[in-house]
C-alpha cells in the first residue's frame, strides 16, 4: 500500500474544509506541513489529487476516487476505535441497526428496552442513514443489522425471517376510495401516486399489483422519504401503496386510512438482514434473532 494512513485523514479532512489551511488546522498540523503530505502523497501515486485553484483545492477525477474511499476509511476506523472502547471498558458490545426503505421507527423505543433487560452486553446504534441504501451499508460495515420488507437479500448477505405484514392503498380518510373494502388496480387509474422509490423493487407493489393490470396511475411523484409521503397523503394529496405495520401510528391516530389490495389481500414479508461473514454466535446474529423473537410477542 503506497499511501499511509495519515493521507487518507489527509485527503477526508481536505474534502471537508476545501482549503489546506484549515485541514491543517482540523488534523493540527502546521500547514506547510500538510502541503508536504500532500505532495508526498501525489508522489508516491505518481498523479495529481487536487489542482490548485488560488486557495482552494478542486479535485481530479482520480482525487475525487480516492477521497470517495477515504471518506469511508477514516469514518470506519473511527467506529472501530470507538467500538473497541467501548467494549474494552464497560464489556459491551456496539451493534448498528438500520431500517430499510422506510422511516418509521415506532416500535424501536420497546425493542431497545426489551434489549437492554435481556441482553444487556449489547448497545445497539440507530444509522437512520441506512434507509436509502441499506444493503451497500451493511456491506461496506456502516452497519450491522437491517430490517428490511420484501427480498432484498444478496448472496453475501443472510436473512432471517422476522414477521408477515400487508401492503395497503394509504389515502386521506375523506377520499372516495377510503370507504372500499379493497381496491383493484384499476382504482388508481385516475390518481395523483407518490412513491417512496425511483425504481420499481421486485417483489413489491408495482410488480405484484399495478404491472399486471396494465394500469398506470394518473400521475406518478417520487417522495424519497415515507415520512413525508403521509403528510401529503394527509393533507389530501394523493395516495400511495405501503406497508401497513411501517405507518400504523398514522393509521391508528386516523391521519389516513389503509385500504387492502384486492380480496386476497398482498403480503409483506419483513427479514433481519445481515452479513453471510458474520460467525455463527455473533452479536449480530444475536440481535437479528432478537428481532425475529420480539416481533412474534
Amino acid at each position: 500500500m503506497r499511501l499511509d494512513i495519515k493521507h487518507w485523514e489527509m485527503l477526508n479532512a481536505i474534502d471537508q474544509t476545501g482549503t489546506i489551511r484549515q485541514a491543517a488546522d482540523a488534523l493540527g498540523v502546521t500547514q506547510s506541513a500538510l502541503s508536504h503530505r500532500l505532495a508526498e502523497a501525489e508522489r508516491r501515486l505518481g498523479g495529481l489529487l487536487f489542482e490548485r485553484e488560488g486557495r482552494r483545492l478542486r479535485q481530479t477525477p482520480s482525487g475525487r476516487a480516492m477521497t470517495q474511499t477515504a471518506k469511508q476509511i477514516i469514518p470506519a476506523l473511527q467506529r472501530a476505535e470507538f467500538d473497541f472502547q467501548q467494549m474494552a471498558s464497560n464489556k459491551t458490545t456496539v451493534v448498528r441497526i438500520g431500517i430499510a426503505a422506510y422511516s418509521c421507527y415506532h416500535w424501536l423505543p420497546a425493542f431497545l428496552k426489551m434489549m437492554s433487560e435481556k441482553e444487556p452486553h449489547i448497545q445497539l446504534e440507530l444509522v437512520a442513514s441506512a434507509t436509502q441504501n441499506p444493503l451497500r451499508n451493511l456491506q461496506h460495515g456502516d452497519v450491522d443489522v437491517i430490517l428490511a420488507p420484501g427480498h432484498l437479500a444478496t448472496p453475501s448477505i443472510d436473512s432471517v425471517p422476522v414477521f408477515q405484514d400487508e401492503l395497503v392503498l394509504i389515502t386521506h380518510p375523506t377520499h372516495p376510495l377510503a370507504s372500499k373494502a379493497f381496491v383493484d388496480a384499476t382504482d388508481l387509474e385516475s390518481e395523483d401516486y407518490l412513491t417512496y422509490s425511483k425504481t420499481a423493487q421486485p417483489g413489491f407493489e408495482y410488480e405484484r399489483f399495478i404491472r399486471p393490470s396494465g394500469v398506470v396511475p394518473h400521475l406518478v411523484t417520487v417522495v424519497e422519504v415515507t415520512d413525508a409521503v403521509i403528510e401529503l397523503i394527509a393533507s389530501n394529496f394523493g395516495v400511495s401503496i405501503l406497508s401497513r405495520w411501517a405507518v400504523q401510528s398514522a393509521i391508528k391516530n386516523n391521519t389516513v386510512m389503509a385500504v387492502s389490495l384486492g380480496k386476497e389481500k398482498l403480503t409483506l414479508d419483513w427479514s433481519a438482514l445481515i452479513r453471510e461473514s458474520e460467525a455463527h454466535n455473533s452479536t449480530s446474529r444475536l440481535v437479528a434473532r432478537r428481532l425475529a423473537q420480539w416481533f412474534k410477542l
